[in-house]
């Protein structure tokens, strides 16, 4: 069987779709993987037979000329990806949203090709929902999306995390610390996402002062320099590779709330502050974790209300309540398998 895969630009969109062509790809699918020459995609490798990369954009928030000449190039990419399409016969097309993935979500719609669309955030992106009005199933990580969509087609899914992170998880407290190389003792890991924060690293830094005797793991990213005096007690990245051993390594987490992060602090069963990214399209990081902060099971803290003495509160609060597993037990389990199997159910059926 063959599928083809799109959703790109962002980490956001890509970490799922290549969690996903993961479990494709062990079931003995061929993939092919479509997105844009620009995004994270253009930078890292893809678990596909083949990978195609357009230099298409988004249009929202351009001027008239540039959007434009955006939409332009969509619709040219729409049609050249509708001629693979209609050369290579795929049984489904699967997307997930964001600019990277409407030429292939366009392609399916003009060839007839079964739509599948994943949806990570709490509220959708304007590419899929325009189109999930043309897709078989809409599968979704939060019940909150569901109001944007038809009940009948919505599925809850959760989000598809990635093989290597699912296999991190597993390694011990212990052992995850001594392959980083931290003492054996309260550590907490604070992260922006994938392109990191520069308000979280100077908060990191401040807390970290202030509580000696908890071990503090910082991923930067491009925002941070390290040109400050770092506490004894901060270990500083600019990029971690693997994120699933930083989870099995921590007590606590602060991090941003976008969809794949806030997915994988669930499954692996930490308690998090999450600092939603105050310019988030429709505040979506908000509500990507507003529900979990109603369980109890998480704290939200606007990025205006940061506050090193109520921070030190809360760690501090967490570290001695166990809650981890109240929190692994509301993540759906094996996401991979379960979209997949709905999608080889739906198209099964003609």
């Amino acid at each position: 069987m063959k599928a083809f895969v799109a959703g790109g630009g962002t980490g956001g969109h890509f970490y799922p779709a290549y969690s996903i062509s993961e479990e494709l790809k062990k079931r003995g699918f061929q993939v092919y993987y479509f997105g844009t020459d620009r995004g994270i995609e253009a930078r890292h490798e893809f678990p596909s037979d083949k990978k195609f990369l357009f230099p298409v954009t988004g249009v929202r928030g351009k001027n008239p000329l540039k959007a434009f000449f955006s939409a332009v190039k969509l619709i040219k990419t729409s049609f050249q990806i509708a001629k693979i399409i209609k050369k290579e016969k795929p049984d489904f097309c699967l997307c997930f949203g964001g600019y990277a993935s409407l030429p292939l979500g366009i392609a399916s719609i003009i060839t007839g090709t079964p739509l599948f669309i994943h949806e990570q955030n709490s509220i959708p992106s304007y590419t899929n929902r325009l189109l999930s009005k043309f897709a078989r199933k809409i599968f979704i990580t939060f019940e909150h999306s569901k109001k944007y969509f038809s009940e009948e087609k919505t599925v809850l899914t959760g989000l598809p995390i990635r093989k290597s992170i699912i296999d991190d998880l597993s390694i011990s407290k212990e052992k995850a610390r001594d392959k980083i190389g931290i003492e054996n003792r309260p550590t907490v890991l604070v992260f922006g996402g994938s392109q990191g924060s520069r308000k979280l690293s100077e908060i990191a830094l401040e807390i970290a002062k202030e509580m000696p005797q908890i071990q503090f793991i910082l991923i930067g990213g491009k925002h941070f320099k390290k040109t400050k005096k770092v506490p004894e007690n901060l270990m500083f990245y600019r990029y971690f590779k693997r994120m699933g051993l930083l989870y099995s390594a921590s007590d606590f987490v602060i991090s941003r709330s976008g969809a794949s992060s806030t997915y994988e602090i669930i499954t692996a069963g930490k308690f998090a502050l999450f600092v939603p990214y105050p310019y988030a399209v429709s505040d979506h990081q908000y509500y990507n974790v507003r529900w979990l902060e109603q369980k109890g099971l998480c704290s939200i803290m606007r990025e205006s209300e940061l506050d090193v003495q109520k921070l030190k509160n809360i760690i501090l609060k967490a570290l001695n309540e166990d809650r981890g597993k109240e929190i692994t037990e509301i993540a759906v389990k094996n996401p991979q398998k379960v979209l997949i199997d709905r999608i080889l159910n739906e198209i099964n059926k003609n």
